[in-house]
């Protein structure tokens, strides 16, 4: 199975001051998503990467943070949609057994798709503590909600202690880590690719 490319790199990669602006790079989905999904994946990526661009100073730390969680969980919900949508195609390292179980599941929230994902060892290439990087991610992503609590211990109740350059980044990172690794492992067959544009997504040096 072939993977799905991830293209030159253009840009400028920035450290000291401007660690959490850096490159970014095309990116093409390999999956079908769901009905717009994809392009607003794409629109969303975009604005992630023009998010990163801008970040003097740190002043979209929060709203990249949150977009890049967010990118995580529509392109892990498209492995699930196409194990229920598409039985005949299946999906590539899921077995038959497993792709007929999630056939008859809802999975549409955060919390329960990495529970999935962790059940059936979408990610366990990936590491072990992967499925806490992304619960952990989850929690901060629920941020959206002004007045909730991230419910992380020791996490400072005031955001602009929350998100800092350090956290930010490690959202980036970790958004790249697990497209790229969906796009290598999970990728459609090559005929059927195409239909989503590219994500443009940042990768920081």
């Amino acid at each position: 199975m072939t993977t799905a490319p991830l293209m030159p790199s253009y840009g400028t990669s920035l450290t000291g001051a401007d660690a959490i602006k850096g490159d970014t790079r095309s990116y093409t989905s390999p999956w079908d998503m769901i009905f717009k999904a994809g392009d607003n994946a794409g629109y969303n990526s975009e604005l992630l990467s023009n998010l990163v661009e801008a970040n003097e100073g740190g002043k979209f730390n929060k709203p990249i943070l949150l977009q890049a969680a967010s990118l995580i969980e529509v392109a892990a919900i498209q492995i699930f949609y196409r194990a229920q949508n598409y039985n005949l195609e299946g999906v590539p390292n899921v077995s038959e057994a497993d792709r007929q179980e999630i056939e008859d599941k809802q999975i549409d929230k955060f919390a329960v798709v990495i529970d999935n994902l962790r059940k059936y060892h979408i990610l366990d290439g990936m590491g072990a503590d992967i499925y806490d990087e992304l619960h952990k991610l989850r929690k901060y992503r629920n941020k959206i909600h002004i007045q909730s609590n991230v419910n992380i211990p020791n996490v400072h109740r005031d955001e602009d202690r929350v998100f800092t350059d350090a956290k930010t980044r490690w959202a980036v990172d970790l958004n790249w880590r697990v497209l790229s690794y969906l796009a290598e492992h999970y990728s459609r067959p090559v005929h059927i690719q195409g239909f989503v544009q590219p994500l443009r997504l940042p990768k920081l040096a």
